[in-house]
């Protein structure tokens, strides 16, 4: 039903896919690969959280903005191809809602580097920590993957922040890479 669910969770149309100039990742080439607990708060929800990214995929530099806003006890994302999509807790699994129905699962919190789980025919799996560039800062992130038959999306995750940086690959091509540029932390409320 959802040919390619996290990016339609997240907002972003595909452009024409790319061959990657960075190769695919594989989790085997990243630290702490397998094993390592997962650590930090790597998606605080926050009232006015905000994330803008450049894609660095498309031939023009692309903004993507992201937002999350608290309403009546639940969060939404605004930013998404719908005019909102839910983010919630689910247990271990940050999910991701479309009206009332889970669509995604991109990011499990409890757990070790190498965890893989299915969700609505997707195969998630934390593929363990890379270090990034993010807001001019050298960080650690956790690597995330969502694969559905040839799509994968892959999700840098940060302590504090969350996403950091947004890709997806289709057939080994990359159609969106999404650097964080700017980042509004919200108000805990």
């Amino acid at each position: 039903m959802y040919t390619n669910i996290l990016w339609f969770a997240l907002a972003v149309p595909l452009l024409a896919a790319s061959c990657a100039t960075d190769p695919p990742i594989h989790p085997m080439r990243l630290d702490d690969f397998p094993g390592a607990p997962i650590e930090g708060d790597l998606f605080p929800l926050r009232d006015g959280m905000e994330w803008i990214f450049e894609d660095r995929a498309a031939e023009a530099p692309t903004e993507v903005r992201l937002r999350l806003t608290k309403r009546e006890g639940a969060y939404f994302l605004s930013g998404t191809k719908r005019a909102e999509a839910q983010v919630r807790f689910q247990g271990v699994f940050l999910e991701i809602l479309e009206g009332r129905v889970p669509v995604a699962r991109p990011l499990k919190v409890a757990g070790k580097t190498g965890d893989t789980w299915m969700f609505n025919k997707m195969r998630a799996t934390v593929f363990g920590y890379d270090t990034i560039e993010v807001l001019g800062e050298r960080r650690r992130a956790l690597v995330t993957a969502v694969e559905r038959g040839r799509t994968r999306d892959l999700y840098w995750w940060v302590d504090g922040i969350g996403w950091a940086r947004l890709r997806n690959e289709q057939v080994g091509c990359v159609v969106r890479d999404a650097y964080l540029v700017e980042f509004r932390p919200g108000s805990a409320n």
